[in-house]
């Protein structure tokens, strides 16, 4: 049961800081060559939601931070699921592949990643803290509506596949 709750505490901490990441993060953010820019179909929405928060300085340079910190973290996490990926492949081209090292195998690799997730939750945490009420409100509605979004899409999921 703690496992439960602890796995669930985690999942809400770590969907958190990519929903902030999501809802503040500028249409012009580095875009992969040949990928469309973050937003779309909605053009410029994360540009505008950033703009209606109205940083301060000191705002806008901790969601620099905050932003550069995720996308370290996401690098990291990225690197660390394809060496499990390379792991995994190596292990079970084996004539006995080893099922416990499979099965342990996740959790290895996640730790990877951990620190570099753990600063950018501190990082997200502290720009949260230097928002005003107003910016608090938005942001909080925001992520509301990201997560009823979500909610309902997986609800189209359920009925179209069952479940």
């Amino acid at each position: 049961m703690n496992f439960l709750l602890d796995y669930s505490a985690r999942c809400r901490r770590w969907l958190l800081a990519p929903l902030l990441a999501a809802l503040v993060a500028p249409a012009t953010a580095q875009v992969p060559p040949g990928m469309p820019p973050i937003g779309l179909p909605y053009g410029n929405y994360f540009a505008a939601m950033k703009a209606r928060l109205n940083m301060t300085p000191a705002q806008d340079a901790q969601y620099t931070v905050a932003l550069t910190a995720t996308v370290k973290a996401n690098d990291a996490a990225r690197k660390a699921r394809t060496a499990a990926a390379e792991a995994a492949k190596a292990e079970l081209a084996k004539a006995e592949p080893n099922f416990e090292r499979l099965l342990n195998m996740r959790e290895e690799f996640a730790e990877l990643s951990a620190n570099e997730r753990k600063a950018a939750v501190s990082e997200w945490v502290r720009f949260t803290q230097m928002l005003n009420a107003e910016q608090k409100a938005l942001v909080k509605s925001q992520l509301l509506d990201r997560v009823s979004r979500a909610e309902n899409l997986r609800e189209k999921f359920r009925q179209r596949h069952g479940g």
